[in-house]
């Protein structure tokens, strides 16, 4: 990719080595993934300490960002990043529920967030990740896959998403913003430290509500660092350090180059799902696409990163590349189950190259953020 102009250069805040070099982390959402109700079906306290801490050592993060739906789980997660003094962004997540309960559910959160920033923990709170998407109300449809489906109509073709009309973007981005703010009040009357928001590049966010501008980054897909570097410095007007909360890849040959659809290989129709022929697992692809993106995020000014996502077990790993589902996921780890076709079965994970590669970035990356420290 070519070079940034030394004009742009000089006008973009540097942050050497992110602020926070994070990892997302799913203590299990209320999405409908077909393998129970809730994402992460198999849960335990000592797999979830594992995790967490090969997140901090494994990967040299400093940061975690904590989501989910449950609050016993996100509490004990939270409980341990803070122990591993682990900086944290928690975000609740209530997909599919109306706006009222998502806000009960989000005030339920800050008080949860507070209760440890009173502790002494670092932690900084979101009211939430492309409610466009995943609350009702702002665009049409009652679940989240239809949503996406109206966003995307016209946009080529698709398996998953299930479009069933169009869209007003005007009336979206009232609706968005309007919502937005009465999360962003019901925060701040619980919780005393710094908010973010992580929105989708569709969604036209009035940034003022918030502390830090959070992108969630698996949509834009663009030819050389040029076009990245327009479209990330139009967010540095607003005065706010510019966080990419969630970005990721699959592990499979020309994944980077899909954006958000690279999770769209599988046939789900199909028990077990079957992945579409034409799609070769490589784990370095989804290694040299986070070198790429990390070194271009910090040649940007971007002020810290979440990258998606530690583990996604709906998605487990077979020998068997029809049922591959790990090369649908962006996680930077394999599942792999006792019994593969049993999604309350047992499993154990194993790191990916992404995952060392990552690791090996981020190590360097303290090194640069401490050099530069006053």
């Amino acid at each position: 990719m070519p070079d940034i102009d030394d004009v742009n250069r000089r006008r973009l805040p540097r942050h050497p080595g992110f602020v926070y070099r994070g990892v997302s982390y799913d203590t299990g959402c209320n999405f409908a993934t077909g393998q129970g109700p809730i994402s992460r079906a198999v849960w335990s306290t000592d797999r979830m300490k594992d995790e967490v801490r090969a997140i901090k050592e494994g990967m040299h993060s400093n940061s975690i960002t904590i989501f989910g739906t449950d609050f016993d789980r996100m509490r004990e997660t939270v409980a341990e990043a803070a122990e591993l003094g682990l900086h944290i962004w928690l975000q609740p997540r209530l997909v599919d529920r109306p706006q009222t309960e998502t806000l009960d559910h989000l005030a339920e959160g800050a008080r949860l967030a507070e209760s440890f920033r009173r502790q002494g923990a670092d932690i900084h709170y979101s009211i939430g990740c492309v409610h466009t998407v995943q609350t009702p109300g702002i665009v049409p449809g009652d679940q989240y896959h239809v949503r996406m489906g109206n966003l995307y109509a016209g946009q080529g073709d698709h398996h998953f998403f299930s479009p069933t009309g169009s869209h007003d973007p005007i009336e979206a981005r009232k609706r968005l913003n309007i919502f937005l703010k009465r999360a962003a009040d019901v925060a701040r009357q619980n919780f005393g430290g710094g908010l973010i928001y992580s929105a989708g590049p569709f969604e036209d966010v009035n940034w003022s509500i918030v502390d830090y501008v959070g992108l969630t980054y698996y949509y834009s897909v663009h030819e050389n660092l040029a076009g990245y570097a327009k479209e990330l410095s139009a967010y540095h007007r607003w005065g706010k350090p510019v966080v990419i909360s969630e970005y990721g890849s699959p592990a499979y040959v020309g994944a980077a180059d899909r954006g958000l659809m690279a999770f769209d290989v599988a046939d789900r129709t199909r028990q077990p799902a079957v992945i579409f022929d034409g799609y070769v697992r490589n784990e370095q692809a989804q290694a040299d696409f986070h070198r790429r993106m990390l070194a271009m995020f910090e040649d940007l000014g971007i002020h810290s990163v979440g990258i998606a996502e530690f583990i996604h077990p709906t998605h487990p790993h077979s020998e068997d590349a029809r049922y591959d589902l790990d090369i649908a996921s962006w996680a930077l780890t394999k599942t792999i189950r006792t019994d593969f076709n049993d999604w309350a079965s047992a499993y154990r994970w194993e790191p990916k190259e992404a995952f060392f590669a990552i690791g090996e970035y981020y190590a360097k990356a303290a090194d640069r953020a401490l050099q530069t420290t006053p």
